[in-house]
């Protein structure tokens, strides 16, 4: 059998044995095979005699393709910074990322070409105000332990960053009405107009019956579709939900959406937001 050495052993496996089962003292077996006192030591605590592997036990964290996606997604919709960000990362999807990692990484596939849109301070000097919301809808089939098709419905208020969103089992231009009308209950700013994508659950911009137009009417609020936004595609997720958002354990997508926005909104300080919370900086503004 070939036996491979470290390259600077100064035993052999017969020799490492044989100090295993020795009755001489520590100084007695060194002096006799002429190596040190803590090499006779270090072989009569290990129970083996083989070398150990010297390869280092820390590994690179290697984000999955789907969650890059997912993070660049999250920096490019919020428009958040790096130190930011990596608060979303560790805390919010539960990764354990460095910041030296997050910005080579953010570096090398960042979007330069998209162009940054006002927010928190700046947007204030520039004389936007937080009165207006961008609903979002997207339909997510998970794996059926998760729940099999989930259908999200979301809502931004691009000024301050904040942001809500829920997980259904099924959907409805009736249930949109419902979950903007508690939305805007719990909003922390007076939202006067809001834009939809140009999809079936929000009704587009040319159905005028639809109950999101219709509810617009009899609100104070100007509706507005967005003709360029894409029609319903649904989002595939191929493996489990935790392998994503290790945050998820022990929750549904529905669950975690929620804390997600509750961290965001209220525990989470902005330095654009003059260190100020999305929802903290959207009641001053109003």
């Amino acid at each position: 059998m070939e036996i491979k050495l470290h390259a600077n052993a100064t035993t052999t496996p017969r020799i490492r044995r044989y100090i295993q089962q020795s009755d001489k003292s520590d100084r007695q077996l060194a002096k006799e095979l002429g190596i040190s006192v803590a090499t006779v030591r270090r072989w009569r605590q290990r129970e083996d005699v083989a070398d150990r592997n010297t390869a280092p036990v820390t590994t690179r964290k290697v984000l999955s393709p789907e969650q890059s996606a997912l993070i660049n997604w999250l920096r490019q919709t919020f428009l958040i910074s790096l130190d930011e960000l990596l608060v979303v990362v560790n805390q919010g999807m539960g990764l354990s990322v460095s910041r030296a990692g997050l910005d080579r990484y953010l570096t090398r596939v960042a979007d330069k070409s998209a162009a940054k849109a006002l927010r928190g301070r700046k947007a204030s000097q520039a004389g936007l105000r937080p009165t207006h919301l961008r609903l979002h809808y997207q339909r997510i089939n998970l794996l059926p332990d998760d729940g099999g098709e989930w259908h999200l419905l979301w809502a931004l208020e691009p000024v301050s960053g904040w942001v809500t969103a829920q997980a259904f089992a099924g959907v409805s231009p009736h249930l949109v009405v419902i979950w903007l009308s508690q939305l805007l209950d719990a909003a922390p700013c007076d939202i006067q107009s809001i834009e939809t994508e140009n999809k079936t659950v929000f009704g587009y911009q040319n159905a005028k019956q639809q109950p999101l137009q219709l509810w617009a009417e009899q609100h104070p609020l100007t509706l507005h579709c967005d003709e360029s936004a894409e029609r319903d595609v649904a989002l595939r997720l191929n493996i489990p939900l935790t392998a994503l958002l290790p945050a998820t354990e022990g929750c549904d997508l529905s669950q975690a959406i929620g804390q997600f926005c509750q961290r965001y909104n209220h525990h989470w300080t902005q330095k654009k937001l003059g260190h100020l919370t999305p929802f903290d900086f959207a009641q001053a503004a109003r």
